[in-house]
């Protein structure tokens, strides 16, 4: 049984369009001048706990989105200032992903982003399938090549999003509702931050169930995200009546829904803001031009 909800967005964007790069080269050759030199490059290692098809294949179709991200990428080759991305799949059983990590020549982490699993179709990943692997490989790839270049990094990344609390969801619903927004973020690609730091967006959630005639409910969930100071940056809004019975006994599919509607209308918010000056501090009354030695500003 599926759902739809409404889904009226209540945003304020700013528009920033990408310009896409092509760096040509054969992605099967190896790249002598990164061999002779120390222009940095990043060595694509198999992934790990992949098929071992799957796992050289994915390696070798992340090696050319990297190419054409204008990212000198290799997979055998190697000086002694390149960079090691790493993939290894995570399946606990439920929200599989790859995590990929990028590392610096001295084995320091750079940046990690994590690519959904969940869903795909089991045959085509075992069997290596060339397009399943493109797919993979150029979702990943930009986020990756932005960790490196300040020109992507304008472009392409936003900032990584904490799923934070749902109140209000009935029968302790709420971890339902937050694993079913990461599940679609993930799915569309965004960065999911595991905690909350000062370089991460935070999203949450209220939800109110409000009786309707005809034994009905209405189900409304005010989504906020905010900045890492609490600045609240947009909302999405969702509202819908439902069957009494489908909100007391299906809840888990009725958030599902939700929070997969939700990372759409998300996305897009965040994608469009120009995330190239970072997070703006709130001001302080020093920054109002308060110079007084007393209190009296404070009362």
């Amino acid at each position: 049984m599926r759902f739809s909800l409404l889904l009226p967005l209540l945003v304020i964007l700013t528009a920033c369009q990408p310009v896409p790069r092509v760096f040509e080269r054969a992605p099967d050759t190896e790249n002598r001048l990164l061999r002779l030199s120390d222009l940095p490059g990043i060595l694509v290692q198999p992934v790990a706990d992949a098929p071992a098809a799957t796992a050289d294949g994915l390696a070798r179709k992340m090696v050319e989105a990297l190419i054409e991200r204008d990212v000198p990428a290799f997979l055998t080759s190697r000086n002694r200032s390149s960079m090691t991305l790493t993939g290894t799949v995570i399946d606990p059983g439920r929200d599989a992903h790859i995590a990929w990590v990028l590392y610096d020549p001295q084995g320091e982490e750079i940046g990690r982003y994590e690519q959904t699993l969940e869903g795909t179709p089991i045959a085509p990943w075992a069997q290596a399938d060339p397009s399943l692997l493109e797919t993979f490989a150029t979702g990943a790839a930009p986020q990756i090549a932005a960790y490196i270049q300040e020109d992507v990094k304008a472009e392409v990344v936003t900032p990584a999003i904490f799923v934070g609390a749902v109140s209000g969801a009935p029968a302790n619903g709420g971890p339902r509702l937050e694993a079913a927004l990461r599940q679609g973020l993930r799915r569309l690609g965004a960065r999911v931050a595991t905690v909350p730091s000062d370089e991460t967006l935070i999203a949450t959630a209220e939800v109110r169930v409000s009786p309707m005639p005809n034994d009905r409910r209405e189900v409304a969930i005010a989504w906020a995200v905010a900045d890492p100071f609490g600045a609240e940056i947009g909302k999405i809004d969702q509202a819908s009546p439902f069957a009494t019975s489908v909100v007391e006994n299906s809840w888990g599919e009725l958030a599902r829904e939700a929070g997969l509607a939700a990372a759409a209308g998300m996305v897009e918010l965040v994608s469009r803001i120009d995330w190239r000056d970072g997070f703006v501090a709130p001001e302080t009354e020093e920054d109002d031009g308060n110079t007084n030695g007393d209190d009296t500003a404070k009362r």
